[in-house]
């Protein structure tokens, strides 16, 4: 199963271009470069990277809790919010003040760790298996 998770930005109910300086910083603390790479974690995570001007894309191919902390510690230090595409209006956050800013037809949530995060995250695969099976 996949799961594809993009890291982007709003500002008053409306998405908006990211700060591409602080994605770079934030994806370069993990390891990482901008444009296209592929992303392995020693847990056995596998993702497909993306980034341009909307924000990060991560292409999930394979989900574990490493792989779930390095997409939370970059939308953590980037301030994105999480948008998981699993068919439901979820929005996750690292940040609270970052709730005022997103649309109202997102259901935001706080998560404050990377377990948590990685368990909305399964959630949101699994939800996403449901509706694709």
């Amino acid at each position: 199963m996949t799961l594809d998770v993009f890291l982007t930005a709003f500002r008053g109910g409306e998405e908006v271009a990211v700060d591409r300086n602080a994605l770079e910083s934030a994806l370069a603390h993990e390891g990482l470069g901008g444009g296209r790479t592929t992303v392995t974690t020693s847990d056995g995570g596998a993702a497909q990277l993306l980034v341009d001007d909307d924000g990060a894309s991560f292409l999930v191919q394979t989900l574990t809790p490493e792989l779930s902390q390095l997409i939370f510690e970059v939308a953590r230090e980037a301030r994105l919010v999480t948008l998981p595409a699993d068919g439901t209006p979820n929005a996750y956050v690292v940040d609270r003040a970052l709730v005022d800013e997103l649309p109202h037809d997102l259901e935001a949530s706080v998560v404050e760790a990377g377990s948590a995060f990685h368990e909305v995250l399964r959630a949101s695969e699994e939800a996403r298996g449901a509706r694709t099976s």
